[in-house]
């Protein structure tokens, strides 16, 4: 978990405005503003907190100084997951590689035609993917979120906002910490020998019952009074602090998570935002069954519980680093599971999804990001005098033809696109440029501006969305 000992220096003018699209240039755009450099990252007031910062053979090094600043400096290598995925994907459609066992192929195999897709398809794997990234959504979670931006509310009513938000997200977690902790109880049978083993086996055979059943509290009671004591006792009496004992640490904040995401505390964090006259009466007044279903069945819920891509994703992941692909493959795989982990940081305050797609024989992988608080941003001005800015940054790599980047920014004068593109699309860019105009004109949008330029430098996330450096204006140190 972060180390949160200090604060550091408030970040010079990070709520800067940024700039109207221009092409970027081979060299960047001297006039984006706030920029964080990704290859060179320093501290807010410009200094270099820790030796040898600026050389880029350290770029995966330990940050010591700060964990935005180790963040950032990983964002940067997780952006080029689209080429990475794209690679693996060939790969796999072509012919099996040397190493890579029968179960992980056929598993590739039915992911490969799960992301076939025709126009339809892909308009609801859009929408299944946006709102199963998105926990926080419905109108008593835009009423908490309103209260708590608003500059009169008070540290106590914001503390008791957060604590009613942390059980939901507990509470909607709950299928997924039981399987973690009935894993992990697995695990640690495996990894223990003789009697410790069967002892533990017995234990486990109680705990997938218990699971099945539904029964929370019993569960708790067993991995408190079984668990925790019997695999304590072996580490203490071999000084075993292998397998066993590091889960053992894991599994002690999958505990806290199942005992914070119970009902019973839900309800009473609910009743108290509720006493505190935080919530409209419609809602305060609801019923407990009746609250309890308006949260099981939230668009997040419903995505969640339909979303095939994340099941076949898991499947795939696991056989790949699990050691049934051959090595390279493995090594792609490690390198697409740290890209989405950094993409849901608690650092990270955009949406991120994720699109492979099948188009027509056409294997593609993108990945978007977008700011769901644009339109909430308290009103900030830009720099021209136009309100908040909504932004999209799209990254795409086509099988065959390459590399794109695509932002788009909604204001109030219209919408403006920057496309950078392989320099065979370039090429065509008037045909390009007019083609897109058509599209967003016949979707109803005012068309400010669209550039197609050949892309020299991809566009970072950081230099699209300023807002990242907010982060670095809160506390934010290591030791």
């Amino acid at each position: 978990m972060p180390d949160l000992l200090g604060a550091t220096n408030p970040v010079p003018n990070y709520d800067a405005p940024s700039v109207r699209i221009t092409p970027p240039a081979p060299g960047g755009d001297p006039n984006i503003q706030n920029i964080v450099d990704t290859d060179r990252v320093t501290r807010p007031d410009g200094q270099e907190g820790q030796q040898g910062s600026g050389d880029a053979t350290n770029s995966f090094a330990a940050r010591f100084e700060s964990n935005f600043m180790t963040f950032v400096q990983r964002l940067r290598g997780a952006q080029d997951l689209p080429q990475v995925f794209l690679t693996v994907l060939q790969g796999q459609s072509v012919e099996v590689s040397s190493g890579i066992r029968t179960g992980f192929a056929e598993e590739m195999a039915q992911f490969l035609e799960f992301i076939q897709m025709d126009e339809g398809q892909l308009l609801s794997f859009l929408e299944n993917q946006a709102q199963s990234g998105s926990r926080f959504t419905g109108a008593l979670f835009q009423v908490l979120r309103n209260t708590y931006n608003d500059p009169a509310a008070s540290e106590l009513t914001k503390s008791d906002i957060l604590q009613f938000v942390r059980r939901f997200g507990d509470y909607t977690s709950t299928e997924h910490v039981e399987d973690n902790l009935v894993r992990m109880t697995d695990e640690m049978t495996e990894a223990l020998p003789g009697k410790w083993s069967a002892q533990l086996s017995e234990v486990l055979a109680q705990l997938e019952n218990g699971v099945a059943a539904g029964d929370r509290a019993g569960n708790l009671k067993l991995l408190r009074e079984q668990v925790f004591p019997l695999v304590s006792k072996y580490v203490s009496l071999t000084h075993d602090h292998g397998l066993a004992r590091n889960l053992l640490s894991a599994m002690t904040l999958d505990v806290a998570r199942y005992e914070n995401g119970d009902e019973a505390g839900l309800l009473q964090a609910f009743r108290h935002l509720a006493n505190s006259e935080v919530l409209p009466r419609e809602i305060a007044e609801l019923p407990d069954a009746e609250l309890l279903r308006m949260l099981r069945e939230t668009d997040f819920a419903k995505a969640s519980e339909s979303n095939a891509f994340a099941d076949r994703m898991a499947k795939v992941t696991h056989r790949a680093l699990s050691g049934e692909a051959g090595v390279n493959t493995q090594d792609a795989f490690h390198h697409i599971m740290n890209s989405i982990l950094i993409n849901e940081s608690v650092y990270m305050p955009l949406q991120h999804i994720m699109l492979p797609l099948n188009w027509n024989g056409h294997l593609m992988f993108s990945e978007l990001w977008i700011d769901p608080d644009a339109e909430n941003s308290g009103g900030k001005r830009e720099q021209d005098g136009s309100g908040p800015v909504q932004r999209i940054l799209i990254k795409m790599d086509i099988q065959s033809i390459g590399a794109f980047d695509v932002l788009i920014q909604n204001r109030s004068e219209g919408v403006s696109m920057l496309v950078t593109c392989p320099k065979s699309v370039a090429e065509h860019t008037p045909q390009v440029t007019e083609s897109l105009r058509n599209i967003l004109t016949r979707n109803g949008l005012n068309v400010e501006q669209v550039q197609v330029a050949e892309q020299h430098r991809p566009l970072t996330v950081s230099q699209v969305f300023p807002k990242l450096a907010e982060r670095m204006s809160g506390v934010n140190v290591k030791v």
